[in-house]
């Protein structure tokens, strides 16, 4: 009997041993917890905030927001974090952005793509720590970028990229100089450096169209950006010249269709926003010269409208990106039709993202956040909040099949929602300017992960 009873204790003993290291193990892999307390919830689409709140952060997950305190166990993986009565919104969403273009052109045109690429880095760890989560990268080969940005290598926002933006021979996209080659003609490597580096691709008919398209949807492109009129930054494009024939727009837009994605296009100007509605395009980026007619058909087809007001409002002279004559003469045109193509866009309930189309170099970037008091002209805070967070994350999702992020929601402060969280001193629903300092945004965290916390 002795010998059966120290048989068993000897198996439970093992059993109990064995168990240790199984449940250790389980205990460092559970997720972890942040517990934000005291805190004011802007949740992305409310009008009002939701007062004296608790949020708790689970892995990558908002698990739970509450009105009365929640209760957590401090442990090794638990962050206790109090709000102070500051305001919690979704992490800001750039709806137009390019991460690669972040050098002077000067400097950029004599860069190969490793030091683009540094650049880059330092570009998008900069926007991660103005607030920015999220980046839709509207044109430039920001695919390693990404990368580097989702296996933790560097820190930065999570990206949709386009890839190369397309379009054709002398067109917004063709950044050659008068003497370089032509990819057809010559048989030069895309022809010209922006174009080299694979930031702009030059496609003509409707065959080149389809390949390059399916080319940036192997890449990785969320979605497809096409060129469909003349642009402020390009030389040899009159802004007004149509882009693109019908065939072409919609060869574009049937391949990203196939690829459950969509097509955004780079059209300042009416004829161009026409022809590609014809086509089934569903965002309009810039778009400041319009009729009423189109911004009414737009509202109807649900296209959304991606304008920036920070470049055509600034005066010409004081444009850090627009130095040129020829650049100067066409912003012009493109700032004469901006507050009309807003107070249509308003009258139509448009469904408006907000962007800044910033690039080249530390000039522009540093004043980039000047968006927000350009758009005060035309939009409440609460305005500028949601298309900063909610109306910018619709347009993300509607990448989806090729959505780099899926499972989730973004833009929103809700229980189920991706963890991308940041916490203003002070109330942006009251004023907007104080998401232009850097210093006013004490706490960022993305996806789950705490990059600033600087909250006493």
């Amino acid at each position: 009997m002795k010998k059966h009873i120290v048989l068993l204790f000897t198996v439970i003993i093992s059993s109990l041993v064995a168990v240790q290291p199984a449940l250790a193990q389980e205990q460092q892999q559970s997720p972890t917890l942040v517990l934000i307390s005291n805190v004011n919830i802007f949740d992305g689409k409310t009008e009002t905030l939701q007062k004296d709140m608790h949020v708790l952060v689970e892995g990558n997950l908002i698990k739970q927001i509450s009105k009365e305190p929640l209760m957590v166990i401090q442990t090794d993986n638990v962050s206790i974090i109090d709000g102070g009565g500051r305001t919690l919104m979704p992490g800001l969403i750039e709806g137009h952005g390019h991460v690669m273009f972040a050098s002077d052109l000067p400097k950029l045109l004599n860069q190969d793509e490793f030091e683009q690429g540094i650049h880059a880095a330092r570009r998008v760890n900069d926007y991660l720590m103005q607030g920015f989560t999220s980046i839709r990268d509207c044109g430039g080969n920001s695919f390693g970028v990404k990368r580097a940005i989702d296996q933790d290598i560097i820190s930065g926002p999570r990206i949709y990229p386009s890839g190369a933006a397309i379009g054709q021979t002398s067109g917004h996209g063709d950044f050659r100089s008068n003497v370089d080659g032509h990819p057809f003609y010559d048989g030069v490597d895309n022809g010209g450096v922006v174009n080299k580096w694979k930031h702009t691709l030059i496609a003509d008919g409707t065959d080149e169209v389809r390949r390059a398209v399916r080319d940036q949807l192997f890449r990785g492109a969320s979605q497809i950006k096409i060129h469909t009129g003349g642009g402020v930054t390009s030389f040899t494009d009159p802004l007004q010249a149509a882009q693109y024939t019908p065939e072409e727009i919609a060869a574009a837009v049937e391949e990203a269709t196939r690829y459950g994605t969509y097509v955004m296009t780079h059209s300042q100007m009416n004829n161009s926003v026409v022809a590609s509605l014809d086509a089934g395009v569903k965002s309009i980026e810039h778009g400041l010269v319009l009729e009423e007619s189109t911004v009414k058909r737009m509202a109807e087809l649900g296209v959304f409208y991606s304008p920036q007001l920070f470049l055509p409002l600034q005066p010409t002279a004081g444009n850090p990106m627009f130095q040129d004559p020829i650049q100067q003469a066409k912003l012009k045109v493109v700032a004469e039709g901006t507050r009309n193509a807003i107070a249509l866009a308003k009258k139509y309930k448009l469904t408006i993202l907000w962007g800044t189309d910033c690039f080249f170099g530390s000039a522009p970037y540093s004043a980039f956040t000047q968006e927000f008091a350009y758009r005060d002209e035309f939009f409440t805070p609460i305005e500028q909040l949601k298309q900063i967070t909610a109306n910018n994350a619709k347009v993300l999702a509607l990448s989806g099949l090729k959505n780099p992020y899926p499972g989730a929601e973004l833009g929103v402060i809700k229980e189920g929602a991706f963890a991308d969280i940041i916490i203003v001193n002070g109330d942006p629903t009251k004023d907007i300017k104080l998401l232009m300092d850097a210093n006013n945004i004490g706490f960022i965290m993305k996806d789950g992960k705490i990059y600033k916390n600087t909250l006493k």
